[in-house]
């Protein structure tokens, strides 16, 4: 029988009227993508299939997304919003032997709207360390809100029980409202017509996911250089066959430089995230001692974050292209609710 091994949780910034609402490079798919990393830091491995459970929605972008986010083959489920099919997708799982994922996706719409948030719960084989006793997680209630279902259930199989973990105390605790709903407008995909310098084709796209969503670098065997992004070239000796994945811390990178860009400044892509939420902050932050990344920033005021803070990243929407969204991991503030 499979045990819970990691939990995780996100609940998005922004308020209104009591409730969480989904940021403009906010989805389904972004509520997922933090509540997996939360859930299943440094405990999946490399290469072994997972299988996911997904009660919510996440659009096409699960098919190719999750085994792009975990970085392995998965098997994918989606079931309906409900307490009745989380029940029984806890209960198939706990019947395995992992590793396998239950994500619980709910993006705050429709027509009595809840509040936004995802949970993720990493099921693995019996006898793996961290995992909770029978007890801890057997009761789900038939009606309510999923998501407020899987919460409590995630307190339950908490270490420390009756509590979040500290990572994921966002997800229990509330935080200020921001100053009106504008913030909350999600831009509607549009494809620009002409590209004024962010435009990168899917392919090239596609191929720089384990760099762009996972920090995923590449590390030279001959001289030791760690080449970020990766280019299947070390940037110190040019040698190619030596090359080896070099994963890179995805929170805690110093800014060394930061600018905000206003509108008429933005490249088209960008165009919708502008009239929607006004300026937005660019950061270039040293993840790694020697490894710089250029990132957008998100869940942040002008001058909240300057030279020298440190941040976390998070998987968010970047632009609509040809109809379709791309992401991209963006900095946040560290200790801001939602984002630790």
């Amino acid at each position: 029988m499979a045990q819970i091994v990691g939990v995780g949780a996100y609940v998005p910034r922004r308020v209104s009227h009591g409730r969480r609402l989904l940021g403009a490079d906010e989805d389904g798919f972004t509520l997922a993508a933090t509540a997996i990393e939360r859930a299943s830091r440094g405990r999946l491995r490399p290469a072994e299939p997972i299988r996911i459970e997904l009660v919510g929605e996440v659009g096409p972008v699960g098919g190719w997304g999750f085994p792009a986010l975990t970085g392995t083959e998965v098997s994918l489920r989606t079931r309906s919003l409900s307490t009745a099919e989380l029940s029984e997708a806890r209960d198939e799982l706990r019947r395995g032997d992992g590793p396998s994922l239950l994500v619980v996706v709910d993006p705050g719409a429709g027509a009595a709207p809840g509040s936004a948030g995802s949970v993720a719960f990493l099921f693995d084989r019996a006898g793996s360390p961290g995992g909770t006793t029978e007890g801890d997680v057997l009761h789900i209630p038939p009606s309510g809100s999923p998501l407020e279902a899987a919460l409590r259930w995630r307190d339950a199989a908490s270490p420390a029980r009756g509590s979040a973990p500290a990572d994921d105390r966002s997800a229990a605790d509330p935080s200020p409202s921001d100053s009106g709903d504008a913030l909350a407008v999600t831009p509607t995909p549009a494809s620009p017509s002409v590209s004024e310098g962010a435009y990168v084709p899917q392919p090239r796209y596609l191929e720089g996911l384990p760099s762009r969503w996972r920090f995923i670098a590449e590390r030279c065997g001959e001289c030791g250089h760690v080449g970020f992004p990766a280019r299947a070239r070390c940037r110190g000796c040019g040698r190619v066959d030596r090359l080896e994945p070099f994963p890179l811390p995805l929170d805690g990178g110093t800014v060394v430089a930061e600018t905000w860009i206003g509108k008429g400044g933005q490249p088209t892509e960008f165009d919708p995230q502008v009239e929607a939420t006004g300026p937005y902050g660019v950061a270039i932050v040293e993840v790694a001692p020697g490894v710089r990344a250029t990132l957008q920033i998100t869940d942040s005021l002008p001058g909240e974050i300057r030279l020298g803070s440190r941040v976390g990243t998070r998987l968010r929407r970047l632009y609509s292209l040809e109809g379709e969204w791309r992401y991209g991991r963006k900095a946040v503030p560290t200790g801001r609710p939602g984002t630790e």
